[in-house]
C-alpha cells in the first residue's frame, strides 16, 4: 500500500517547515538511511532521512513550499505497485495548512474520492549532516549559476567572508559569495570548531583520570577512543556547515560554489567543475584565509609530517608525536594527544612557550604541561623534518648543539600563509607582500573597489577578528562610518590545560613602551 511522508516536528518550537531541496526527484529508489529532503525551520536547516524503503511516487510539496508540521510532502510506493488516479494522502486532523504554502498537490490528488485509501506513515527523522572524515564538513549546496552583477562579491566563505556576505545583504547590497570548498573556511571545518570539540574530548578523559573517583564515578582509568572523539568533532563542524548555508538563504546572500580569479578589476570568473563563468561586482572583499606556513627543510608529506589538517583525523594514535611550534594550534594539539595517549614532545623556537602571551602565563603553563607528561623544548632552531623510511626525524639547534628526536608522526605548527596566489591579482594594482594583502583601517587595498580581510591581510589571523574586519568593511562601503578595529585590543585564547586568555600589552611589551 502507498505510505505518506509527512512533515516532521524537527524542534520543539516547529510548527512548520520550508522545503529547501530535494535530494530526491519523483521515480527514484529510496533506500534507508539516505537523506530525502532538505528543511528549513526558524532556527536551522535540517534533514529528513528516509527509513522506509520504496519508489518515490510523489512529490507533494515542492522547493520554497511552506509546510505544516503533520502535512504531507510526499507518497512512496512499492516497485511495480499502480497508485489510483483518485489516492489521496490521508492528512492527520492537527496539520493546518499554511497561509504561505502553496497548494502543491497533484491534480489527481486534488480531484480525489471523499473516503482516502488506508494509508501507513513512513517513519522519516531528522538528522545532522553526515561528514567524511577525511573530507571535512560537506559541501554546501550552492548552485553554479553565478552570471549577473552584484554590488558586493565575497571571495570565500569562512569566518570573515561569510559574515560580511550577510551583514552587506542586510544593508540591502545585492551580494554574492564565492567558495570553493567548505563554507564556513577553515575555521569551521579544520580549524577552532573541530579542535574545541577534540578537547572537549580531552578534558572529560583528563577529569576522570585524576579525579574520576572523588567525583564518585568509580573509574580512573578511561578508555579514549579516538575514532568516536573524531567522528563527533567531524558531525559538529558539518551541523554548523549547514547552518551558514540556511543563513545565506534567509538573508538572500547568492552561495557560488567554484574558484575565482580576477580577469579585470571588477570582473571575476568562476570555475566550478571545469566549467566558467563570469561574475561582475562594484566591490569585490577578498576573504581567502590562509594555510600552513612551512619553513624550508620541513618536507610536509600529510602522512608523517603533518599540518594541523591531518592532525584533526587521524588515522590511528601516533605512539610518539613532535610537534613544531607553540602558539595555539601546537598547544592544543599537545594537550588533546598527550590526554589520549601519545607521548608528546613540544619544539618551540623561542625562550618560552606561547611566545605571544606573558613570560609568567608561559612558566604557569610549561610547569602543567611538565606535570601532565608533555615534554617542552625551547630555543630549538628546527633545521629540518622529514619522513625517513616511515619515522618522523626532527633535527634541531640548541645552544649550538645539533639534536635529533624521531616519533612516529611530527606535526608542524609554525603559523599560516595568506592565500594569495591564483587570484590574479596581477590584473590589479593590489599590492602583496609575501602572501600578504595590504589594506588601510577599512581594508581598502590600493586598487580602488577591491578589498581583504580576514588571514590574507596578516596577523592576528584570528576568527572573531576576520568577522569584525568583515562588518567594518561593509559598514564602509555602505557608507555607515563604522569605527576602525583597535588591534591592541584584541582578545586571545588558547584551549590547552591551564586554558590562557590575553587582551592587550605583555608586561615586557608595556615596559618597552615605557
Amino acid at each position: 500500500m502507498p505510505i505518506d511522508i509527512f512533515m516532521n516536528q524537527l524542534s520543539p518550537t516547529m510548527t512548520e517547515g520550508k522545503i529547501a531541496r530535494w535530494l530526491k526527484k519523483e521515480g527514484d529508489e529510496l533506500v534507508s538511511g539516505e537523506v530525502l529532503v532538505e528543511v528549513e525551520t526558524d532556527k536551522a536547516t535540517m534533514e529528513m532521512e528516509v527509513v522506509d524503503e520504496g519508489i518515490l511516487h510523489a512529490i507533494l510539496a515542492p522547493e520554497g513550499a511552506v509546510v505544516p508540521v503533520g502535512a504531507p510532502i510526499a507518497v512512496v510506493a512499492e516497485e511495480g505497485e499502480e497508485i489510483p488516479e483518485d489516492y489521496r494522502p490521508q492528512v492527520p486532523d492537527q496539520a493546518e495548512p499554511s497561509a504561505d504554502a502553496p497548494d502543491a498537490q497533484p491534480e489527481a490528488a486534488a480531484t480525489g474520492s471523499a473516503t482516502p485509501a488506508p494509508t501507513q506513515q513512513a517513519a522519516t527523522q531528522p538528522t545532522e549532516a553526515s561528514s567524511d572524515q577525511q573530507a571535512g564538513a560537506g559541501k554546501a549546496s550552492g548552485l553554479f549559476n553565478p552570471d549577473g552583477e552584484y554590488d558586493v562579491a565575497v571571495i570565500g566563505a569562512g569566518p570573515g567572508g561569510y559574515v560580511a556576505a550577510i551583514r552587506a545583504a542586510q544593508l540591502g547590497l545585492k551580494t554574492a559569495c564565492i567558495e570553493s570548498t567548505h563554507l564556513g573556511g577553515i575555521c569551521l571545518n579544520w580549524g577552532c570548531i573541530p579542535t574545541k570539540a577534540l578537547l572537549r574530548t580531552a578534558e572529560l578523559v583528563q577529569t576522570i583520570r585524576h579525579h574520576g573517583k572523588e567525583l564518585g564515578l568509580g573509574i580512573d582509568r578511561p578508555a579514549p577512543d579516538l575514532a568516536a572523539a573524531v567522528a563527533r568533532s567531524r558531525k559538529i563542524s558539518a551541523k554548523l556547515n549547514k547552518g551558514i548555508g540556511f543563513l545565506f538563504r534567509k538573508n538572500k546572500v547568492t552561495h557560488i560554489e567554484g574558484t575565482a580569479r580576477f580577469d579585470g578589476p571588477d570582473r571575476l570568473l568562476v570555475t566550478h567543475e571545469g566549467e566558467t563563468r563570469q561574475v561582475t561586482a562594484k566591490h569585490v572583499i577578498i576573504a581567502t584565509g590562509a594555510r600552513p606556513r612551512a619553513f624550508p627543510g620541513m618536507e610536509i608529506d600529510e602522512e608523517v609530517v603533518v599540518t594541523y589538517k591531518q592532525a584533526l583525523v587521524p588515522g590511528s594514535l601516533p605512539e610518539r608525536l613532535t610537534i613544531i611550534g607553540s602558539g595555539a594550534i601546537g598547544m592544543e594539539f599537545a594537550y588533546f594527544y598527550n590526554a589520549m595517549g601519545s607521548k608528546v614532545t613540544v619544539l618551540e623556537a623561542a625562550d618560552q612557550l606561547l611566545p605571544l602571551e606573558d613570560a609568567e602565563i608561559a612558566a604557569v603553563v610549561a610547569k602543567s604541561f611538565k606535570k601532565q607528561g608533555i615534554t617542552t623544548i625551547t630555543g630549538a632552531m628546527v633545521q629540518s623534518a622529514r619522513n625517513e623510511e616511515g619515522r618522523g626525524v626532527v633535527v634541531y639547534q640548541k645552544d649550538g648543539e645539533e639534536q635529533r628526536v624521531e616519533s612516529d608522526q611530527v606535526l608542524v605548527a609554525v603559523g599560516v600563509l595568506g592565500n594569495t596566489d591564483g587570484l590574479g591579482l596581477e590584473q590589479t594594482k593590489v599590492k602583496v607582500d609575501r602572501n600578504t594583502i595590504a589594506v588601510d583601517d577599512y581594508y581598502r587595498t590600493d586598487h580602488p573597489g577591491i578589498y581583504a580581510i580576514g588571514d590574507v591581510i596578516g596577523a592576528p589571523a584570528l576568527a572573531h577578528v576576520a568577522s569584525h574586519e568583515g562588518i567594518v568593511c561593509v559598514e564602509a562601503i555602505a557608507g555607515c562610518n563604522p569605527h576602525p578595529i583597535d588591534y591592541e585590543r584584541i582578545p586571545g585564547c588558547t584551549y590547552c590545560q591551564p586554558q590562557v586568555g590575553s587582551i592587550g600589552l605583555t608586561e615586557a611589551e608595556a615596559a618597552e613602551r615605557g
